[in-house]
């Protein structure tokens, strides 16, 4: 009787670690939602990789529809991939926030990786469903200039325009802007106030935005 009871009391147990776990998991969801600075409702999720083995964090900005939600039977969007300087988030998000309204997905990801990791990451974002491959835009800051550039060489049609965010390119990165720059956005740092607007222009241009 008195195993019986210790069996029980194990199994009521269980099921109460069981019912604070997924009450933890569901309150941990990465997903949220934030406005933009138009208005409207923007959906954030987490959007990583294991890229040689080692996780490399992203974020992933989705339109929402009228719902709150985001109808990925509703076809696939443009693509904005920003890289920027570890830990500073602040400024890439607003600007993606901005775009998103726009009909654009944005990808943010504090990232510092080989010419071979970019090429990678960009890939793996080009294969999900609601990615729209034959428009993809790379942004990046003065952090991964160079091996942006490389990158873009490398990726070639895959890329539909590049943004440089305060550029100092070295090397053969600078060799490839004297020679292509005329077909990048280069913003400097005078110019970042009006970034969004210059990007938007931009992005008409090539025609991600309609």
């Amino acid at each position: 009787m008195r195993k019986l009871i210790i069996t029980i009391a194990s199994l009521i147990l269980l099921a109460l670690l069981g019912l604070a776990g997924i009450s933890f998991l569901k309150n941990s969801n990465p997903r949220k939602k934030v406005i933009s600075p138009s208005g409207s409702t923007i959906i954030i999720e987490e959007l990583s990789y294991y890229l040689g083995g080692e996780k490399v964090f992203g974020k992933v900005f989705k339109p929402a529809g009228e719902d709150g939600s985001f109808d990925e039977s509703s076809g696939q969007f443009p693509a904005f991939i920003f890289l920027h300087e570890p830990l500073k988030t602040d400024w890439p998000e607003s600007v993606v926030k901005s775009l998103v309204p726009s009909g654009i997905l944005g990808y943010t990801n504090g990232f510092r990786g080989s010419v071979k990791d970019i090429v990678r990451l960009v890939n793996r974002v080009r294969k999900e469903k609601y990615v729209q491959q034959e428009m993809l835009f790379l942004a990046c800051d003065a952090s991964s200039c160079d091996e942006t550039i490389l990158a873009v060489e490398k990726l070639g049609h895959r890329i539909q325009g590049l943004i440089l965010i305060e550029p100092n390119p070295t090397g053969k990165a600078r060799e490839i802007y004297q020679r292509y720059g005329k077909e990048f956005l280069t913003i400097g740092s005078a110019e970042k106030g009006k970034a969004v607007g210059l990007i938007e222009d931009y992005l008409e241009e090539r025609g991600a935005l309609k």
